[in-house]
């Protein structure tokens, strides 16, 4: 609680500084102050806008280290600061852009019509990065994934590390390696696609996720004997785990009768396959993780299922029974001359 409160205090302060800022940029237009006369010529106008935007980009860049430090013993996660920053910076450059607009046109220059025009012509020729804009306002005001988080949208999956007003870029796991590798790859995506696709946010209440592993197992095999085997496994390395953060994933519940339904501790069901008995493990654990504690799972099932006759793996395989006892007393040639009077003529 203590960390929200912090949170929480560190963006009222940051809102409350760009609001002012934007507040003081939007007073050039209550109160216009006409520009310096320069000896530039026609490009005085162009001249000034650079000056403004290269200023505004050199101020930010010197205040990132610096907004950084000062909130690093105030914000736990290093995302969550660059998010807050982030946000800080786009109400900056809104404020900057309405100074450059003062700068070309100034006060009193559009006229109602001339505004009506000129904003039908920016929908239609900036149909796709509005799209993008109102995605990025989807983000901000919803929270469906910011800075750090584990998610997957448009079939990719990945680490968020940056948030711009177009697009959102990832650090891409899984796709060509197995499980939750990193591939390397860098992944950017339009914000667009979060007002027509699905959002999977591995991390948004907690960093943990359910897991299942599933083992078939023979008929033949002592089914009670596996089930215990696989528990085993799952208590000696995720069972700690799960009851000591029992707690902190239950306060995430919406409702107080998702207790009842989630698996909070390591748990096994069973299920009848067509030549096996399927037995699952169901756990949960940190979603960086999750690979990890899957693998150590796994080698604790195998060793224990090697050390016992009485269960076995069951696995795809094809076995030829001869047919009557006959055959198997019949002779290599007797065997062969009858596959050939056997052939169609």
């Amino acid at each position: 609680m203590a960390g929200q409160s912090k949170l929480r205090s560190v963006l009222i302060i940051a809102a409350f500084a760009a609001v002012l800022s934007v507040i003081v940029t939007m007073g050039l237009f209550a109160f216009p102050v006409p520009l310096p006369v320069l000896p530039l010529g026609p490009y005085q106008q162009f001249i000034v806008v650079g000056l403004i935007i290269l200023a505004t980009k050199l101020a930010l860049d010197l205040l990132k280290p610096l907004f950084r430090m000062a909130f690093a013993d105030r914000v736990a996660h290093e995302a969550d600061i660059y998010s807050i920053f982030q946000l800080v910076s786009y109400l900056i450059w809104a404020g900057v852009l309405l100074g450059i607009l003062f700068v070309f046109v100034g006060i009193g220059a559009i006229d109602a019509l001339g505004v009506g025009v000129v904003f039908a012509a920016v929908i239609i020729v900036l149909q796709k990065p509005i799209l993008n804009l109102l995605g990025w306002g989807v983000l901000v005001t919803r929270r469906l994934y910011k800075l750090g988080d584990r998610i997957e949208l448009s079939q990719v999956k990945g680490y968020v590390t940056q948030i711009t007003l177009m697009k959102t870029v990832m650090r891409e796991f899984g796709g060509w390696m197995g499980g939750d590798t990193f591939t390397g790859r860098y992944v950017a995506i339009p914000n667009s696609n979060v007002l027509e696709e699905s959002v999977y946010n591995y991390t948004r209440d907690t960093e943990f996720i359910w897991d299942e592993i599933s083992v078939a197992v023979t008929y033949e095999s002592d089914h009670k004997v596996a089930e215990r085997y696989l528990r085993d496994a799952a208590e000696a390395v995720v069972g700690d785990l799960m009851r000591n953060n029992r707690g902190v994933v239950r306060s995430k519940y919406e409702f107080a009768d998702l207790a009842t339904y989630m698996v909070e501790e390591p748990t096994v069901t069973w299920t009848l396959g067509e030549s096996s008995v399927d037995l699952h493990i169901v756990y949960f654990c940190p979603s960086y993780r999750r690979r990890y504690y899957r693998t150590e799972i796994v080698k604790r099932i195998l060793e224990s299922f090697a050390s016992d006759s009485r269960v076995a793996v069951a696995y795809p395989h094809v076995e030829f029974v001869p047919y009557g006892t006959s055959d198997m007393e019949m002779d290599s040639d007797t065997q062969a001359d009858r596959f050939l009077h056997s052939l169609p003529r």
